[in-house]
């Protein structure tokens, strides 16, 4: 990287902390005030820096518009899968990928195990919120501000003896997610499915997480949280393959 270019990035780096004065810009990066605004001057044209009525200067509405095009064109899915597909073969069980998109949660990749019993999930179908730990993963996650509106559409259907059947009841279970920092499901949606779920970290506005799912009678919860730490693992190189920086 050329000392123009770090020095244009540490300008970028100091106004997304707040507006800054040309005079601490100019100390930031260690030149003279009159070489720092030569230097900035082809930031403020191309609109990713802007100059207020106080004299000091901002991000510009050119990095938002730049910001989005790079959300939108992240893949997650593809992105994911070239490390969902060896946590897969690891865990011999299925996985899920699931992200929020436009107020539902939704299974967006499943690779599944061997095992001969198909659960209900299927890319594209939305996730039951109550029940699933992709989306108590998620859910946890979210400011309540975000949280509140999908709980609100959540019908608590039970559909097994371990259904979570009241609000009350799933904000509880949110609050300990967090707390701990993976999700789980205990036969809540199919008697026989269990699930662990860790979120992906966030990046630039991607809510997501996955999860691996066994199928036995009665499930190993120490065999279950054993497998936590190459979840997060996997959700992490995912984030990373990204951009998020930890």
């Amino acid at each position: 990287m050329s000392r123009t270019v770090a020095k244009a990035v540490v300008v970028l780096n100091e106004l997304a902390e707040g507006p800054r004065s040309l005079s601490a810009l100019a100390e930031s990066v260690g030149v003279h005030s009159s070489t720092a605004l030569r230097m900035i001057q082809p930031l403020a044209e191309a609109g990713l820096i802007t100059r207020g009525g106080d004299g000091k200067y901002r991000l510009g509405l050119r990095l938002a518009e730049l910001g989005q095009q790079v959300i939108d064109n992240l893949d997650l899915h593809a992105t994911a899968r070239e490390h969902l597909l060896p946590l897969a073969e690891a865990t011999r069980a299925t996985v899920h990928l699931a992200q929020l998109i436009d107020g539902t949660i939704v299974y967006i990749d499943k690779i599944e195990s061997s095992a001969t019993v198909r659960t209900w999930s299927r890319i594209g179908r939305p996730v039951p919120l109550h029940t699933s730990a992709v989306s108590k993963a998620i859910l946890a996650g979210l400011d309540p501000a975000a949280r509140d509106p999908l709980i609100d559409e959540c019908d608590f259907q039970r559909h097994t003896e371990a259904t979570i059947t009241t609000r009350e009841a799933l904000l509880a279970e949110l609050r300990e997610t967090a707390e701990r920092g993976y999700a789980t499901d205990l036969g809540e949606f199919e008697p026989l499915v269990h699930c662990v779920g860790v979120p992906v970290p966030d990046v630039s506005g991607i809510q997501a997480a996955i999860s691996v799912t066994t199928i036995r009678a009665d499930p190993d919860l120490d065999a279950l949280r054993g497998l936590v730490p190459r979840l997060a693992s996997a959700a992490s190189a995912i984030a990373a393959d990204l951009g998020h920086r930890s």
